[in-house]
């Protein structure tokens, strides 16, 4: 009978694509034929583990400027729990840990805005595999927010690129000279490729505004977030989405579509599907919908899963919840950096992280590698 150590190297990079990250990544010391090294630097292969491989969800939250892992237990006395600090090292200085004032994560990588600095940096970063990618930030850009989304390569049938989404608003203000006139708010975005190492401007006239790029989520070559009505802003919201190929936004349909909302966030489930926070204008009641697994149909249909009675506000809409669709149970941030757990029974359990805002959300590690600029160099940490 055939052991693994005998199967072709094709069949064994088969068997290896549907093994869960973490696992593979311990792996790396077990057998030198199986070359690990060499699996986690091809293109194709970690694109195809991204696909096949089973998604690991890990909740992290941004708490005073760190990136903390955190473990939850529903129907523990202490329900939350930090496991360890995520470290994003200063390549100039290895005994410098950098401080974080935004993240947002897509297939394993976070993008994320640095602080303390003179001028905010912008860095790529992949925690499991170390890989990091430094990008310039235009000083005149201080202010702006940043998403982060994939596109399929047209030279590729399998390797995916991905591109950086910033975005500035500027206003709301009255006319001086004419007291009363009100005017809109102006949202500027602009384009980063990180294959070709550029920013350009994007040529969009929206009818809504996107606060906040960085409170989004990316899914599927998507992302999406809440977005305001530039008519009546922080009246109306809704759902919006940005596809990364065509450079287009869309409306996406809500389950609860002609309601105004109080609240209304926008988080993962599963790193497949989304799920929606709702709360109407002058209710306490929230409902929770996820939707149906992204890509496998154009259509984004939702069900309802858990509806509860809250007497709080989430802090800001956008991604500030996390859902467990199978369990029911609903975990949320509140302000003064108080977490909160509840579940169908709606007892509401009240976790005091932090004296400050927090920013709660899921991550799916992976392998995926990060492009590096066109005869960049290799700095500390992008081995």
């Amino acid at each position: 009978m055939m052991t693994i150590l005998e199967l072709p190297d094709d069949v064994l990079e088969e068997i290896f694509c549907r093994v869960p990250v973490l696992s593979l990544i311990r792996l790396r010391s077990t057998c030198k034929r199986w070359n690990m090294k060499r699996l986690f630097n091809d293109k194709r292969f970690t694109s195809n583990h991204l696909e096949k491989a089973p998604k690991q969800c890990m909740a992290l939250m941004l708490n005073e400027f760190r990136l903390c892992l955190m473990r939850i237990h529903n129907r523990r006395f202490s329900p939350i729990k930090v496991k360890g600090e995520l470290s994003l090292i200063d390549p100039s200085s290895s005994l410098y840990q950098i401080r974080i004032s935004q993240v947002f994560h897509c297939d394993g990588l976070l993008l994320c805005v640095t602080t303390g600095d003179r001028i905010p940096r912008l860095v790529v970063w992949n925690p499991c595999t170390g890989q990091t990618r430094w990008i310039k930030i235009d000083p005149l850009s201080q202010g702006a927010t940043y998403g982060l989304g994939c596109y399929q390569d047209k030279e590729s049938n399998i390797d995916y690129s991905y591109k950086i989404l910033s975005g500035m608003v500027y206003g709301p203000y009255f006319d001086i000279q004419e007291p009363g006139n009100y005017i809109k708010e102006k949202q500027e975005f602009k384009i980063y490729e990180m294959k070709s190492n550029s920013w350009r401007v994007l040529d969009a006239t929206l009818d809504f505004i996107i606060l906040e790029l960085d409170r989004g989520v990316s899914l599927k070559g998507k992302t999406y977030w809440i977005a305001d009505d530039i008519e009546s802003l922080e009246e109306y919201k809704f759902l919006v989405s940005f596809d990364y190929s065509t450079e287009r936004f869309e409306h996406v349909c809500l389950p609860d579509q002609g309601s105004r909302f109080e609240t209304l966030s926008v988080s993962l489930v599963g790193g497949e599907k989304l799920s929606v926070f709702l709360q109407r204008v002058f209710e306490r009641k929230i409902n929770i919908y996820v939707s149906n697994k992204i890509g496998d149909t154009k259509v984004v249909s939702w069900s309802k899963v858990l509806a509860v009675d809250l007497d709080f506000y989430l802090t800001e809409d956008g991604r500030n919840f996390l859902v467990d669709e199978e369990r029911k149970v609903l975990v949320c941030c509140a302000s003064e950096g108080r977490v909160h757990i509840v579940g169908v029974d709606n007892n509401v359990r009240v976790h005091v992280v932090s004296a400050t805002p927090l920013s709660l959300f899921n991550y799916v590690p992976s392998l995926t590698q990060i492009q590096q600029a066109i005869g960049g160099k290799r700095k500390r940490g992008d081995e």
